[in-house]
């Protein structure tokens, strides 16, 4: 019984020691930053970012219109263009089509509510919507309550850092 307890206390006093250190590690390496974007909802409007780059994002929608609001993050599908998907939508009374991933939604937010939804974001085409139906039937995102995104990759962002410098090098 002696042994076991001696056994026990040292495994626990090593598992202490070591825990933190992997703890550290995992902080250390975590140097990927969160974007940040705020999206302000008015009545079938969206004011929001055109690009963002690629990695994790949280989106802030503030609801500064009279209904009540919401927004989906929306991956449009490979070969896929906004026409196609407002044209799917039209024709299914507000149905997303399946060749779109609905990456994240919020919950739906009131007149000067707000709420965040954090997400990784790939590189390639998004709609940023509001799918609620308003009262006439139709959805938000029919009125135009949408933003058309592009998601940059990170090493075009570089290249076209990259770029930029070299060109203001360049200038006289």
């Amino acid at each position: 019984m002696r042994r076991s307890l001696r056994t026990f206390v040292l495994a626990t006093v090593c598992v202490g020691a070591i825990a933190p250190r992997a703890a550290r590690a995992q902080i250390a390496s975590a140097s990927e930053q969160i974007q940040y974007a705020r999206i302000t909802a008015r009545d079938y409007a969206f004011d929001a970012p055109a690009t963002i780059h690629e990695g994790i994002v949280t989106f802030h929608l503030v609801n500064q219109g009279s209904d009540v609001h919401q927004l989906s993050v929306v991956e449009l599908g490979a070969g896929h263009s906004i026409k196609e998907f407002f044209d799917f939508i039209r024709a299914k009374n507000g149905a997303p089509p399946p060749w779109t991933t609905t990456v994240g939604i919020t919950g739906t937010i009131t007149t000067n509510a707000e709420t965040f939804l954090t997400v990784r974001l790939a590189p390639g085409k998004y709609v940023l919507s509001c799918m609620i139906p308003a009262k006439d039937g139709r959805s938000h995102v029919e009125k135009g309550m949408y933003q058309y995104v592009t998601v940059v990759g990170k090493t075009k962002v570089v290249a076209k850092a990259a770029a930029t410098s070299s060109a203001v090098a360049k200038t006289p």
